[in-house]
Formats: structure tokens, C-alpha cells, sequence
């Protein structure tokens, strides 16, 4: 009875989920594409309810071994972090990694009491012949130097992690003791990894979803509504760690008469290749935005305007040296600015869009900045 109770519950918070997603599409300009997500968020959610349903039935079973609704979370981060804690428990290990294919075809990794175990997981841990394995254990031995060290781990253990007969990833775990994991630790992990499948299939479906709601479809970079959202994580993080924050706004100027020349085709190669530039150009800690239009947003955190300046000067040398397709050479109008301590979101999305128009009316092709 509470089985069937809870994973009514489950499935009814999926699909209230689900509707409000497709609300917030709704307002979209072109009905088709509106459509399409709709009809790819219908075969998630009904591949997570039958998931969700099998991993209550089992759920009786998992509360036995401490799993409780281990199963039925949909934060794929929340669950890894939950996986590789109980992984620990389980074995009596210090350490546990997991990493696993996430959703646009990255990996989502999760650790417990390490922060480079998952270096490990990078080799290839399969055997030379490269059949399926179960469970891998592995030592390892120091020089003299590191002998008598207690940080160091002298233990591994590693099973894969197995989604519809296909291996998706691996769960390790590691201890400070010599040849610390048996065959009964071997079998253990085996199993949580058995048992947190079904739920890691859930949350990267969910999370897949999530992360097209906030994809252009056209150029493959955040949209709007992902920009809004990046720039709000971003700001709570310059709050938290009073770290600097700048964020540059870039508008392709004359874009209006690259549409006409060559029709929307044409224009839309232009702001993929464009678009394709920029993350090129980015660092792996910014964030690349279409805020609408022919208007791109790079996020820049850890980044004062001076340095955010010197990134702009790299940036407009590189798009005036590139060939792009039907026009040749492009340029566009920038606006900076660096988050002022306390200041909202929708203020620093004003300034910097203001700093944009007053490039444009300068004559375009230039910078105007803002910072404190």
C-alpha cells in the first residue's frame, strides 16, 4: 500500500514537472519547434514514470539495506553525492568516487572525502580482452618517502555501473588500509551500483530535459531564459565568495541587413559560426549566451573588467581575422560591466545593456564599459 502510494506520488510530481515546462515553452515564438520539445518531454517523463515504478517496487528491499528513497530523487547531483556516500558506508571506505555520462554527453562526477578520486576513473579499467567485469580491486605502494603516511590510500575498488546493458560509468571506492576490500565489499558495491541504475537513467533523462529548456536551438549555447538562470547562479556565487564578476555583451552590428541580403538562412549560418567562435574563444569556467536576436552574453566569472577588457580585445581580433559565411569579415558592438556588491541581476542586465546602445550610437564596432 505505501509502495503504491509513494510511487503515485512520484510519477504526479514528474508530470506536474513536466506541465510546468511546457507552460513556460508556451510563449514561445515558433509553435512547431514548441511542439517538438513537448513531444521529446512526453517520452522522458513516461520512460521516468516506468523507471520510478520499478524502483519503488524495490524500494521495500533498499530501505532494508539503507537505501531509503534513494531511487527516486531526480537531481542527478544530489543522487551521485547520496551514491557515493553510501558506497563508503557500505564498504567501510574513506573515500568514493562516481562518474557518469550526464546530460549533452558530459560526465557528472561525485566524491566523498577526496576531491581527485576521480582521476582514477579516467583510465580504462577494463581487462585487456575487454570483457564485462564485475568488480576490479586494486593496491597500491608508495616509496620510502610515503611509507609512514596516513593520508595516503592504499586500496581501490571499482565496479562498473550498468544502465540497460550498457556500461555508463564507474563507482570506486578507497581505503588508507592495504588490500582493505573482499569479495563481500566487491559484491556490496555491485550492488548499490545495480540498484542506483534505474535512478541515474531518471535523473539524466530529467536533467536532459531541463538543460534543452534552456538551449538555443539554433546556435547550441544557452538561450535567454538559460542566460537569466547562469547569471543568477554566477551572482550568488560572487556574493558568497566576494569574488569579481564581469559580463561582456555582444551585439553583431548590421545584422539586420545581412537578413535581407541573404534571407534568414544565411543570417542563421552567420550567428552559428559566430556563436561556435565564442565558446571557442571562451574558458572553460565562462558561459556563452544568445540573450536574443544577434545579442550573445559571456558570463565571466572570477574576472575583473580590466581582465574581462583584455579577454574582449583577444575576442574582437579573432572574429575581424575569420572568414564568415556570405559576409566575410563581421564586427560587433560590446558592452561590459563588473557586478557591483548587492547589485541584482536585473541591474547588471540593464547596465550592460545600456553600455551596448551607447556603443551603437558611438558608430559601432567598439567597446563601452561600466564598472565601479
Amino acid at each position: 500500500m505505501v509502495t503504491a502510494v509513494v510511487a503515485a506520488a512520484a510519477v504526479a510530481a514528474v508530470l506536474v514537472v513536466a506541465a510546468a515546462f511546457m507552460a513556460r515553452w508556451a510563449g514561445a515564438r515558433s509553435q512547431r519547434r514548441f511542439e517538438a520539445v513537448v513531444g521529446q518531454l512526453d517520452v522522458h517523463m513516461e520512460a521516468i514514470s516506468q523507471n520510478l515504478q520499478r524502483a519503488v517496487e524495490r524500494s521495500d528491499d533498499a530501505r532494508g539495506r539503507g537505501l531509503g528513497d534513494f531511487g527516486l530523487t531526480l537531481d542527478l547531483a544530489d543522487l551521485l553525492q547520496r551514491l557515493v556516500e553510501e558506497a563508503a558506508t557500505r564498504t567501510g571506505a574513506q573515500a568514493a568516487t562516481v562518474r557518469v555520462r550526464g546530460a549533452g554527453e558530459m560526465s557528472a562526477v561525485a566524491s566523498f572525502g577526496t576531491g581527485d578520486g576521480a582521476a582514477l576513473l579516467e583510465a580504462s579499467l577494463g581487462p585487456p580482452d575487454a570483457r564485462p567485469f564485475r568488480a576490479l580491486t586494486l593496491n597500491w605502494t608508495y616509496g620510502q618517502a610515503l611509507e609512514g603516511d596516513d593520508v595516503s590510500y592504499r586500496s581501490g575498488l571499482v565496479v562498473p555501473i550498468i544502465e540497460d546493458g550498457v556500461e555508463t560509468g564507474a563507482l570506486a571506492t578507497y581505503a588508507r588500509g592495504a588490500a582493505a576490500f573482499r569479495p563481500e565489499h566487491a559484491r556490496a558495491l555491485q550492488a548499490l551500483a545495480d540498484d542506483a541504475a534505474a535512478g541515474i537513467t531518471n535523473a539524466r533523462r530529467f536533467a536532459e530535459a531541463e538543460l534543452r529548456a534552456v538551449t538555443d536551438g539554433l546556435t547550441g549555447v544557452r538561450n535567454r531564459r538559460g542566460y537569466d538562470e547562469e547569471l543568477e547562479r554566477e551572482l550568488a556565487r560572487a556574493r558568497r565568495t566576494a569574488r569579481p564578476l564581469s559580463l561582456l555583451l555582444l551585439d553583431l552590428d548590421n545584422f539586420a541587413e545581412i537578413n535581407a541580403r541573404f534571407d534568414y538562412p544565411g543570417g542563421d549560418l552567420v550567428l552559428q559560426e559566430f556563436a561556435d567562435l565564442l565558446e571557442r574563444a571562451a574558458r572553460a569556467t565562462d558561459t556563452v549566451c544568445r540573450r536574443g536576436g544577434e545579442e550573445f552574453g559571456i558570463l565571466l566569472p572570477e574576472t575583473t573588467g580590466d581582465e574581462a577588457r583584455q579577454f574582449y580585445v583577444r575576442l574582437r581580433d579573432e572574429v575581424a581575422a575569420t572568414g564568415f559565411s556570405n559576409v566575410g569579415r563581421l564586427t560587433f558592438s560590446a558592452g561590459l560591466v563588473e557586478w557591483r556588491p548587492n547589485e541584482s541581476r536585473e541591474s547588471l542586465d540593464a547596465r550592460v545593456s545600456a553600455a551596448v546602445n551607447r556603443a551603437k550610437r558611438a558608430g559601432k564596432d567598439r567597446l563601452d564599459a561600466d564598472w565601479p
